[in-house]
């Protein structure tokens, strides 16, 4: 898999993404909540959280700070980990040293 670091593109498919997540998450807290469906609510918001993360594990991957070794992490591993800006910090699968990888986009 080809890796290339983070552009302006790449930034405007995380925000667009984040708005359409917010806006959804708002109208089903203003209408379900409103209306009592606390539940519902809830079920909405996992969907979103599922439908963000598992779209960041496909479009982007990871560079070790220590080896450079470039990987792609699987969904529970994206939702897990601690995030820090443009890294996160992961265990390499290579060296098997913890370091905060930094944010690569996958070529498409």
């Amino acid at each position: 898999m080809k890796y290339k670091k983070v552009g302006l593109k790449d930034v405007w498919e995380v925000i667009w993404r984040l708005i359409v997540f917010i806006v959804l998450e708002l109208t089903a807290v203003i209408w379900l909540v409103e209306n009592g469906l606390m539940i519902l609510w809830i079920v909405v918001l996992l969907g979103l959280l599922i439908w963000i993360v598992n779209w960041h594990c496909h479009y982007f991957g990871y560079e070790c700070d220590k080896c450079g070794h470039k990987q792609q992490i699987n969904f529970l591993k994206e939702f897990y980990t601690i995030n820090l800006v443009n890294r996160k910090y992961l265990k390499c699968e290579k060296c098997k040293k913890w370091s905060r990888a930094k944010l690569l986009a996958i070529e498409r």
